[in-house]
């Protein structure tokens, strides 16, 4: 019995939540496949590695560092980032810590993370963007929301029953609506205006004109907007799927997924080449650059992929 509770905590500590979807086969003949929420920061096709000439003012990054904090909130809530923050331009983001709302320098983000994953709205312009700039600004200085991460984490740990695996789509909204509203929302006792991580970037892209989901965003953590994207399961609806953009900084964690290499001809939608996984016993040469053997990070550089496009389309490359 004790061996059956165990494993029964154990599933619900690591609860994450799945999709049935239909799919068709080469004969068109339907199937389902069980979608699971991935576990990892980088999209389905691999990681890139990106540098700050990459960003759209308005990006959302995501991050986590090796503080006590950040892997507390990881650990708790089975994720691989704790924080999350807005590129706002000029090599600036905002974003609300403890001390409140405050604009930093993005060189200043990278150095303090671990990992670093920038993602984007689809529909972002940069009429948003300048919305989302003077949100920043017209809340800066202001308090953190303590008591919204005092209610949030009760939930973080009870939501997970709404969360365990082949729980149909709609009971699990339905149950973590339910939750939110018990938990969360009836207790009123912090002044407007003030935010915490996931909320500050909720609450500026509502003030844009696109908000993220329909649900409060004082129910949302970091974890709930990375999932709010292409070929994931979402905890809550996002209004529109973000969009992976790349990296600015990426280091292995025990809470995620192993980082593969990209799959090229997803990058510019031209290239044929398919390079699956930094485990193959082939080594991969670009312009004499091994590939295979980049120190502890699996990434194909995005210069190295731009200067490699046409010669990998020529088929100027080999396997060693």
């Amino acid at each position: 019995m004790r061996y059956l509770y165990l494993c029964f905590l154990t599933l619900l500590l690591t609860a994450c939540a799945t999709q049935w979807q239909k799919t068709s086969d080469e004969n068109g003949e339907k199937k389902y496949r069980l979608n699971v929420q991935n576990n990892h920061t980088f999209s389905q096709t691999g990681l890139i590695n990106i540098d700050t000439n990459s960003l759209n003012a308005g990006d959302i990054l995501f991050s986590a560092n090796r503080g006590i904090i950040s892997k507390s909130i990881r650990y708790l809530s089975a994720s691989p980032v704790s924080h999350t923050f807005i590129y706002i331009g000029n090599n600036q983001v905002a974003e609300a810590v403890g001390s409140g709302v405050r604009i930093i320098s993005i060189n200043d983000s990278i150095k303090d993370s671990s990992i670093l994953a920038v993602y984007r709205h689809p529909q972002l312009t940069s009429s948003h963007a300048n919305l989302l700039r003077e949100f920043a600004y017209k809340h800066l200085d202001k308090s953190y929301n303590h008591f919204g991460i005092v209610k949030q984490f009760p939930y973080t740990i009870t939501r997970k029953v709404c969360e365990l695996p082949v729980i149909p789509r709609h009971t699990r909204h339905l149950c973590l609506n339910t939750m939110a509203l018990i938990e969360i929302s009836p207790i009123k006792i912090s002044k407007s205006q003030q935010y915490f991580c996931s909320q500050f970037v909720m609450e500026g892209y509502k003030y844009a004109g696109l908000p993220l989901s329909k649900h409060n965003p004082e129910w949302i953590s970091p974890a709930d907007i990375l999932h709010m994207r292409d070929d994931d399961v979402s905890s809550f609806v996002p209004n529109i799927a973000l969009q992976y953009v790349g990296h600015l900084r990426y280091e292995n964690s025990l809470l995620e997924t192993p980082a593969k290499l990209v799959d090229v001809s997803t990058v510019q939608g031209v290239v044929a080449l398919q390079i699956k996984d930094i485990t193959s016993r082939k080594a991969i040469i670009y312009n004499n650059v091994n590939v295979r053997n980049v120190p502890q990070m699996p990434v194909l550089q995005e210069s190295l992929l731009t200067n490699s496009y046409q010669q990998i389309a020529q088929g100027n490359f080999n396997f060693q």
